[in-house]
């Protein structure tokens, strides 16, 4: 994989906002996960802006108690097919799809994603996610979820089978040649006779070997298995090493390519992607002021303020809401942990004097994924800051407000990485792995010389 340091950049897409109130602002789309002009517009504002590619999450459950805290949770589109959909609408930007592999099977999805990369010209990647909750589980006739183990095993099989049915048809099977009659040449289409402990699939698949040839394989996941997978087969690493500050970030950045090796691979063949939540407007006091505003309309509960407690190492459940911090704790006093809390709080606020409310909602927010609240300047400071210090290879860019923070994001902040140089102007390739320098791998059966069993 080359690499020319320039940023690499995905926008995901929380339909009605990365943030839990955002449906609730003027401009905003509560039917925003069924809404088509404002999904292929979003996409459309990601391609403007020159993005590797457009991220779509998925999720089998929708749970009305998740309301409050994500509301994307109770109502998501099917993945595959809003992917379908734009890459109809799109002609460049990448198109990363989610499945679950613990509740679908190998040949459908490798059937689904081949046919979207050829529908697409090659724009396809493909997010492997094994799954959490047990409401899942039990709408797929099972009575429990699977312990890590057990889904990571049977993800790496689903994985290699995946690869080997995207490779079952040579490049240059089917011949179509008018003058012998001859459609397909039998010796170049391949039985992968898969037998493993979770799958047998004889093969070969019905669809042509994809456009990039295998798909670009995601995953997200702090776990060791999770860790060990995405050495072994990805592409791409989505992380939320951004909670972990910029050090941290650093440490799990250059742990994750310390695995490559083991498997065969070189550090440069895996791009590392954190996500980062961007509020930004043309200038900091304006990008705070949407943050406050948000973080105003925020439901955060009891939970939040156990929470809060939890961070500062007593009882903070009864204070009022609009008591200033400064005048119930003894800073002096506090643990590490909550110092870390209030510096990175008033900086988003963009003052000191706190309330319990705004700590709470930032204390709240600031688990899922680095926020960043400022002026095109600022937000560009911070991500080349990252960037260029080993801490990630490009980010995952979630819209707080949709579609106010991608149009904003696009507008303001692209324009300051393309002056610094850390993002291209145009698309210089036509596929996904193009813009994410990967090479298209050649076939498995070609490269094993194994000769093709007749289906």
């Amino acid at each position: 994989m080359s690499d020319d340091r320039r940023m690499h950049l995905g926008l995901t897409i929380w339909p009605t906002g990365f943030h839990p109130a955002a449906w609730r602002l003027p401009g905003s789309h509560p039917d925003g996960n069924s809404n088509p002009t404002l999904l292929r517009d979003a996409a459309r504002t990601a391609e403007r802006g020159v993005f590797d590619f457009f991220f779509i999450g998925d999720r089998l459950v929708g749970l009305t108690n998740s309301q409050f805290a994500n509301p994307n949770e109770v109502l998501r589109p099917e993945a595959l097919t809003l992917a379908s959909h734009i890459a109809a609408v799109t002609t460049h930007i990448g198109l990363i799809t989610t499945v679950n592999t613990t509740y679908s099977d190998p040949y459908n999805v490798a059937r689904a994603t081949a046919t979207i990369d050829h529908l697409s010209a090659g724009r396809v990647g493909l997010n492997i996610v094994t799954g959490k909750n047990v409401e899942a589980a039990r709408n797929f006739g099972r009575d429990q979820h699977w312990d890590n183990d057990r889904r990571y095993d049977w993800a790496a099989e689903y994985i290699q089978v995946l690869q080997l049915l995207w490779d079952s048809w040579e490049d240059d099977a089917r011949v179509a040649d008018p003058t012998t009659g001859q459609f397909v040449n039998s010796d170049r289409v391949h039985q992968i006779g898969f037998r493993g402990e979770f799958f047998t699939v004889d093969g070969p698949l019905n669809v042509q070997r994809p456009v990039q040839g295998r798909l670009p394989i995601i995953n997200a996941g702090a776990s060791e298995r999770s860790r060990d997978l995405g050495a072994r087969f990805s592409d791409l690493r989505f992380t939320n090493s951004s909670t972990l500050g910029l050090e941290g970030a650093r440490a799990y950045y250059a742990d994750l390519k310390s695995r490559l090796p083991a498997y065969g691979r070189t550090p440069d063949e895996q791009l590392v992607i954190p996500g980062v939540a961007v509020y930004v407007e043309e200038t900091d006091a304006a990008a705070r002021d949407q943050y406050s505003e948000l973080q105003r309309l925020l439901r955060t509960g009891p939970s939040g303020r156990a929470k809060l407690s939890q961070v500062f190492g007593t009882d903070l459940s009864d204070l009022p809401e609009d008591a200033r911090i400064r005048d119930v704790v003894e800073a002096s006093a506090l643990p590490a942990e909550a110092h870390t809390a209030l510096t990175e709080a008033a900086e988003l606020y963009g003052h000191d004097d706190l309330t319990v409310a705004e700590l709470t909602a930032a204390v709240v927010r600031g688990g899922m994924f680095k926020e960043v609240v400022g002026s095109p300047t600022r937000v560009a400071d911070v991500l080349e800051e990252w960037f260029t210090t080993g801490a990630a290879d490009g980010f995952m860019i979630f819209p707080p407000r949709v579609p106010h923070n991608i149009d904003r994001f696009v507008n303001l902040v692209i324009p300051e990485l393309q002056r610094r140089g850390l993002h291209r102007r145009e698309y210089t390739g036509s596929t996904l792995r193009d813009h994410l320098g990967l090479s298209r791998p050649a076939n498995q059966f070609i490269a094993a010389g194994t000769t093709a069993v007749a289906p």
